[in-house]
């Protein structure tokens, strides 16, 4: 049924763009603000139990109406997950924000195009001395999003079902909306930070593995082989390195010190169409292996 549910919740992701409208979590957003300003609920432990019990709620109630539903019946459950994962695919589509941005670009309108990279690079930079900053930082982000608003989900979803869907992607509300409103250096925002790193470890990984399947093998092999000691310096920030430095290799782009090189500058928004597509490719890989999981009955 996981196969099923995920087809099913991948049709909505990409022929119902008005889902972006829903998928903004500002209900979550609001348990966030109003945690904090009754601070003494993240006072707990230093922050941490405060920071699990904010997570745990909403991720309990989907837990116990996953727990009936499925007892009741199979085709309601069926349609519970298709809701649920669906919704926690997101908080917006690629491939649609890559058209606006391309659009922006295309009419000259450096304004809308900033902020179209804004929302799409998430946590990424932009660096304002680059004469093509925002092409890169694009790049990046649709070979980190990939992960982040699709297969991390995809992958906790398998594990453990709607639940896990929903973990994951609450987890990833909590770590911005923290770190936005508290700062990056604080200790909850810290903690928040690490909490969804441990769950981003393993679904980059496994990204990682079908960029370098989807593309050159090779040069991902050598790329893995040399900077692998760094991501493991900062797990969790090599969660995002490991995607854009693999991603890069597999679709054997030069780099250089702002990160990736290119020969004709007019040519960017070529290379970032090849980096969606081998996000698309990857995301075939992994529906081939989860088909094939269902078939030996592993999931």
């Amino acid at each position: 049924m996981n196969l099923i549910v995920i087809l099913l919740a991948l049709f909505v992701e990409r022929f119902a763009p008005s889902i972006d409208e829903v998928r903004e979590y500002r209900w979550f957003g609001r348990m966030i603000g109003f945690s904090i300003t009754h601070s003494k609920i993240f006072a707990i432990g230093g922050g941490v139990l405060g920071l699990l019990l904010v997570l745990l709620i909403p991720v309990l109630v989907v837990g116990v109406l996953q727990a009936r539903i499925a007892e009741w019946s199979n085709l309601v459950y069926l349609v519970f997950s298709v809701v649920v994962l669906a919704y926690s695919f997101g908080p917006m589509n690629v491939q649609r924000q890559l058209k606006k941005y391309i659009a922006a670009c295309e009419a000259g309108n450096e304004k809308a195009a900033k902020e179209h990279v804004v929302t799409l690079i998430a946590r990424g930079k932009i660096r304002d001395d680059d004469e093509q900053g925002l092409h890169r930082a694009v790049l990046d982000g649709v070979l980190v999003e990939n992960n982040e608003r699709l297969l991390g989900v995809i992958f906790w979803f398998v594990a453990l079902g709607p639940i896990g869907a929903v973990l994951f992607r609450l987890s990833s509300v909590l770590r911005d909306g923290l770190a936005s409103v508290c700062g990056e250096k604080n200790s909850v925002a810290e903690s928040a930070r690490i909490l969804h790193g441990i769950l981003a470890w393993t679904p980059a990984r496994l990204t990682a593995i079908a960029y370098a399947l989807a593309g050159s093998f090779i040069d991902v092999l050598e790329c893995w082989r040399q900077n692998a000691s760094k991501w493991r310096h900062d797990w969790v920030a090599g969660n995002r390195r490991i995607l854009i430095e693999t991603g890069m290799s597999s679709l054997q782009f030069r780099t250089c010190r702002e990160g990736i090189e290119v020969d004709d500058p007019k040519d960017w928004h070529g290379h970032i169409d090849s980096a969606h597509r081998l996000s698309s490719r990857t995301l075939i890989i992994w529906l081939i292996v989860i088909a094939l999981l269902t078939m030996w009955g592993w999931t």
